[in-house]
């Protein structure tokens, strides 16, 4: 199944924006902050209840650092993101996809940002078991502050806390790391797509930029789940869904 995905939509309420993805796709992956928060639980239960619209979940990101060099910050990161693994819980939503940590503005010179990273992760693992969902780390653009940009680190992340992996492909091409990306023996448990010219993390429409789709997506044979389509606006996800729709239909 296609599905589509804009952080942005969080600022809008939940029905308006479920009344306008249903219209175009069968699937929604939205994430868990602000109008489509834990605390907005009720909205969303009630919205969901009158379509059969698949959806997962996006954990909050957004002032979100499980790597913060204060522990309290930490802790209450790994808080947030536990609300998004109760929602799916009561949505019956089987994917979360989370981030690695951050590198606060010390963080880079501080040895214990990549160590606070693996323990909370961890804490994440076993919460996901818990709820009885899937949690899947995401790699990272390539930017000074993000952790889990290379495959190396992505892996390390990955098998100590034994969550699953959501391949964002966009990501992985702003630092020239796709080709590594596809050959890593871990099949992805979800998968992230939208185009950029290998620099900046823009979200361009599918085709719009230099990613080779066909030739990632047939490397990809072995994945069983979801295309997440991360659009800038509803036009943009229309016009990716038709671009990947004829993609698969020649793989």
């Amino acid at each position: 199944m296609i599905l589509a995905s804009n952080p942005l939509y969080c600022l809008k309420p939940f029905e308006e924006v479920l009344e306008m993805i249903q219209q175009h796709y069968e699937g929604w992956e939205f994430l868990s902050e602000n109008e489509h928060s834990w605390n907005n639980r009720a909205h969303i239960l009630d919205a969901l209840s009158t379509t059969d619209i698949y959806v997962q979940i996006h954990a909050p990101f957004n002032d979100i650092n499980i790597a913060a060099m204060n522990p309290s910050m930490a802790e209450a990161s790994i808080t947030e993101i536990e609300r998004s693994f109760k929602l799916a819980s009561m949505l019956d939503a089987d994917m979360v996809t989370v981030h690695p940590g951050i590198y606060s503005p010390m963080g880079r010179f501080w040895d214990g940002a990549k160590a606070r990273a693996h323990k909370s992760l961890k804490r994440l693992s076993s919460l996901a078991e818990e709820y009885g969902i899937t949690c899947a780390l995401e790699n990272m653009p390539d930017l000074d502050v993000t952790m889990g940009v290379t495959p190396e680190e992505m892996l390390e992340f990955i098998r100590s806390s034994e969550l699953s992996f959501c391949l964002d492909v966009g990501h992985a091409y702003t630092g020239g790391f796709l080709d590594e990306f596809l050959e890593i023996d871990i099949v992805p448990a979800n998968l992230h797509l939208h185009d950029n010219e290998g620099k900046l993390d823009e979200h361009r429409t599918l085709g719009a930029g230099d990613i080779p789709f066909e030739p990632t997506l047939k490397k990809l044979y072995r994945y069983e789940g979801h295309f997440v389509i991360e659009g800038r606006n509803i036009d943009s996800l229309v016009e990716s869904k038709i671009y990947l729709e004829n993609l698969l239909d020649k793989l």
